[in-house]
């Protein structure tokens, strides 16, 4: 029996689902520079069974972690409770580094997000070969003094599914790594700035928007989005379709599902392909297999429905719920590419316009020659310096 959708033509027809949603979730992946196969998880990142009595951003465990930190930095594995979009408790895994020199009083943190790296409980940066290949900026946060605080989301290293761009649950897993990171460090940074790429950028836009009601104890300054995620529709129409992409659609897919009661994976994968859908979903974008299976994707192109089909709406829904529109009270620098192929520029320009109409302290830097993957190593020293001058109180630039 075949998908739902496609009893009306939905599959076959335009692809809208998988070829423009492919090209969107590219652009939500990470610089791939993590070439091992990650590690199983191991005990460290079991949950315990009374998480739920502690409060948001409680560090339920630690231990030290030395795997690829620079010499001048020391850093830790961290377990810490948080919340999802509906307010439950989960338990979500992640790093805190800081550089190993002493200084005078708390340092000033910078909590990323990172750019996607799967969705299988395997693909969690800290259980990487090379975890720092996944975060963005964080060398040169650690360069300029910074204590980072570096969250896995929910369902990377701890039990899944991973709510892949569920905007609220992973916004409170960043807000929640700070929290946890402070009680590590038995320090309150005197500032915290969030820097996020790709889907990460998407996360970082969320948690600005929820940290007054859900951490207003934090001491937020800036918001850093890298070629953000913003209008998931508006980029979903205007993508194209791509190998990788098709993996990652996919394996988002397969995400939702499990995230979402609402989702149902049949509804736009035939049945008789969701055991190879699931299949391909469990490959992390580091996987030395990733060549392997974006090839067994192809046998999926026309397995997948589009968006507008019948059984759809759920999904069309999810991709407006989690369209990060809300205000956010503190400067907001968004850097994007002009020739970035995957995240569409005239979108997220859109986004930053919307966000001065409505009053944000916006500012958007647009750059030629710069595309998706370039773009973090190509402005991470401005980025460090925006924060520099948040810190010091200097008044942000704003592009209204």
């Amino acid at each position: 029996m075949r998908a739902r959708a496609r009893r009306d033509g939905g599959v076959g027809r335009g692809r809208w689902f998988l070829a423009a949603t492919s090209t969107l979730l590219l652009a939500l992946t990470v610089l791939v520079v993590v070439f091992f196969l990650p590690d199983e998880p191991d005990d460290f990142y079991v949950p315990p069974s009374n998480a739920a009595d502690h409060a948001p951003g409680t560090l339920i465990r630690s231990e030290p972690f030395t795997v690829g930190i620079p010499e001048d930095a020391e850093a830790w594995r961290i377990l810490y409770r948080s919340s999802d979009v509906d307010g439950a408790t989960n338990v979500v895994s992640g790093l805190v580094l800081r550089p190993s020199a002493p200084t005078d009083g708390p340092r000033p943190m910078v909590t990323l997000g990172h750019g996607t790296t799967g969705v299988d409980e395997r693909c969690a940066p800290s259980l990487s070969a090379r975890p720092l290949g996944s975060l963005p900026g964080v060398e040169a946060a650690l360069s300029a003094g910074y204590t980072v605080a570096a969250t896995d989301y929910p369902g990377l290293g701890t039990p899944g599914p991973h709510p892949f761009l569920i905007g609220p649950t992973t916004a409170h897993a960043l807000l929640d790594a700070a929290r946890a990171a402070s009680e590590l460090l038995g320090e309150t940074p005197p500032a915290i700035t969030i820097w996020g790429f790709s889907q990460g950028g998407h996360a970082a836009l969320f948690a600005g928007e929820l940290a007054p009601t859900y951490a207003p104890e934090l001491p937020l300054a800036g918001i850093v989005a890298f070629a953000p995620a913003t209008d998931l529709r508006a980029n979903i129409e205007s993508a194209q379709g791509t190998m990788l992409g098709t993996l990652l659609v996919v394996a988002t897919a397969v995400a939702w599902s499990e995230d979402r009661a609402e989702l149902d994976l049949a509804d736009v994968v035939r049945e008789e392909s969701l055991d190879e859908a699931r299949s391909l979903a469990a490959q992390c974008l580091s996987s030395p297999q990733l060549p392997i299976a974006t090839i067994r994707s192809i046998q999926l192109r026309d397995d997948v429905a589009t968006l507008g089909s019948q059984g759809t709406q759920a999904w069309v829904e999810q991709l407006e719920a989690n369209t990060p529109r809300g205000h956010i009270d503190v400067p907001v620098l968004v850097l994007q590419g002009r020739a970035d192929p995957i995240m569409d520029p005239d979108v997220t320009a859109a986004h930053v316009a919307a966000g001065c109409a409505a009053g944000e302290p916006m500012e958007l830097r647009l750059q030629a020659g710069t595309e998706h993957f370039t773009l973090v190593a190509r402005n991470v020293d401005d980025v460090v310096a925006w924060t520099e001058a948040r810190l010091a109180g200097v008044p942000a630039g704003s592009s209204c």
